[in-house]
């Protein structure tokens, strides 16, 4: 699955050539209606094809090995659950990108200069990894999460040296008597469990924070006061990032994908909300938000662009300014973010597009960079 960076590779790639972009729609739960993508897709490659009617020859018969393409690379797609959308990008005779996505598009086809890339921004929400680990006292398993797979990436177990115990732990030795001080077999036994149990902690902490690097969110479960301990430790940008869940240390990896999947959801949804309010905020005080068409076109256009912000109504409803701002934020080396649920709500009322910026413009036409960025 591509992440932001292949796709902005990609972006730059097809940006002066005419592509072919196909997205499907392949979350029908009912069977029988899952080959309905089947005709929508040809009605819309249909539909270029009038538009082409009276263009020049040699365009026509591009379009028209690209859509033969195009069907020939997708016949072989089933949807389904582990297959809920599909997308590929084409021109003449070469097939740029083809493959099931993790998440449902609209089925729809463009035929236009440079890639229609505004509904895979979505598909970036799942390239976004995410870290599931099950902690005890004795054990920590580190799995990781991406693409509605789980893998086993690592793991740590306690190590405990134990001394010869002291009589109250073990037979009484000859010659031992009462008068004599010692220290029970079975607190040594525990004190040396417990820093065994520390050292694990510490060393799958600094395991999670390397893997997590700088985008992947963290659930930890297992032994509640274990778990707590192991999530206390992370550094303090990485705990934002970290939630503690209720999770069986017995748990199959069928379970563990479900949570990630379930909480990894939540955790998007949270986020996404409070970055759309915190740029609204922002762009109520004349602060480092832009909000709106214009007013976030304004700032691509003066390299002000940190992050952009985009939802899926807007994706659908304005393409060729979708399009614009997505190319025009990979110049400058901005993130490009879908937001949905509340967010999506929320952003939509206020125009469906939004940024955060590196830095403010005066009216002086003086720049003033923002604290953090």
């Amino acid at each position: 699955m591509m992440n932001h960076a292949d796709l902005a590779k990609l972006e730059h790639t097809l940006r002066d050539r005419t592509v072919l972009s196909v997205y499907i729609n392949g979350e029908n739960s009912n069977a029988a209606a899952r080959a309905q993508w089947r005709t929508e897709l040809r009605n819309a490659l249909d539909a270029i094809g009038e538009l082409l009617d009276k263009a020049p020859h040699a365009e026509r018969e591009d379009f028209a090995a690209t859509r033969e393409l195009a069907l020939s690379t997708v016949d072989d797609y089933e949807p389904g659950e582990d297959a809920p959308g599909w997308m590929g990008l084409f021109t003449p005779r070469e097939v740029h990108h083809a493959g099931v996505v993790p998440v449902p598009v609209p089925t729809r086809a463009t035929w236009a200069k440079g890639a229609n890339l505004g509904p895979c921004i979505r598909v970036l929400k799942e390239a976004r990894p995410v870290l599931v680990v099950v902690a005890d006292s004795a054990r920590v398993r580190i799995h990781r999460y991406v693409d509605r797979t789980i893998s086993f990436v690592d793991s740590f177990d306690r190590e405990v040296q134990v001394d010869q115990a002291y009589h109250m732990g073990r037979p009484a030795s000859p010659g031992f008597h009462s008068g004599t001080r010692g220290t029970p077999g079975t607190d040594a036994a525990q004190r040396e469990m417990r820093k065994g149990t520390e050292t694990m902690l510490a060393g799958a902490t600094a395991r999670v924070e390397e893997l997590a690097g700088q985008d992947a969110w963290v659930l930890v479960g297992g032994i509640p006061v274990v778990a707590s301990a192991l999530h206390n430790r992370l550094n303090h940008r990485l705990n934002a990032r970290a939630t503690v869940i209720s999770l069986d240390v017995h748990s199959t990896d069928a379970a563990l994908a479900e949570s990630a999947r379930e909480h990894a959801s939540r955790l998007r949804a949270r986020e996404d909300l409070e970055r759309v309010e915190q740029v609204v905020a922002a762009k109520a005080r004349g602060s480092t938000g832009a909000v709106g068409v214009q007013d976030t076109e304004r700032a691509l256009v003066n390299g002000q662009v940190r992050e952009l912000y985009l939802t899926s109504a807007f994706v659908q409803e304005h393409t060729d300014e979708a399009d614009d701002a997505i190319r025009r934020a990979f110049d400058e080396g901005a993130k490009v973010e879908h937001v949905s649920g509340d967010a999506a709500q929320r952003l939509d009322a206020a125009g469906g597009i939004a940024a955060r910026l590196r830095f403010t413009i005066a009216n002086d036409g003086t720049s003033s960079t923002a604290v953090g960025a």
